[in-house]
Formats: C-alpha cells, sequence, structure tokens
C-alpha cells in the first residue's frame, strides 16, 4: 500500500510531466490543479528536490520541474523517496 506522500507525489510528478516545456510551474497551481494543500505539497516536492528527481527555480516564473523526462524517472525513485530505504536496497529486498 502507498503512502499519501507517496501518492501525491507521483500526482504532482505526473502533473508536472505533462508540461510541454518543462519550464517551472508554480506550487499553487500544481496544489489547485491536482487538489494537495499546499502545505503538504511544498514538503512531498522537497524531498523529490532533495532527491534528484526535481529541481527547483527561485523568484519570479519561479517553481519546480523535472530534472529527467519522465520515461527517465522509475516508479521505485519515488517511492523510495518516501519509505526512507537505504541506498542499497532494492524493491527485492522489501
Amino acid at each position: 500500500m502507498l503512502s499519501k506522500k507517496t501518492k501525491y507525489g507521483i500526482k504532482a510528478l505526473t502533473f508536472l510531466g505533462r508540461q510541454e516545456d518543462n519550464t517551472p510551474v508554480a506550487i499553487a497551481s500544481i496544489s489547485k490543479s491536482e487538489n494537495i494543500s499546499l502545505k503538504f505539497l511544498e514538503s512531498i516536492l522537497l524531498t523529490l528536490r532533495k532527491n534528484g528527481i526535481l529541481g527547483s527555480k527561485k523568484g519570479k516564473g519561479g517553481g519546480y520541474y523535472l530534472l529527467k523526462s519522465p520515461s527517465e524517472i522509475p516508479m521505485t525513485a519515488i517511492t523510495v523517496s518516501y519509505t526512507h530505504l537505504r541506498a542499497h536496497e532494492t524493491v527485492l529486498d522489501l
């Protein structure tokens, strides 16, 4: 069973992956579109940024964006971000 953080992380990444030109998207836009609490989403996106899945840009025109194409982001990278597995563990070890 996936945690809420994982489910919402997937929703946010899917939203970002649908963007045409991979420009930064304001967190408020993602929150509103995906119906995710702004505070909760901030925490989720920060974790994904720290894990190298997202990039961020500050200031006017800022927001979050994917660092890789959606096809290059494995589902395990998202899940591991929220389950606190050590780097050497794999899904098979679960």
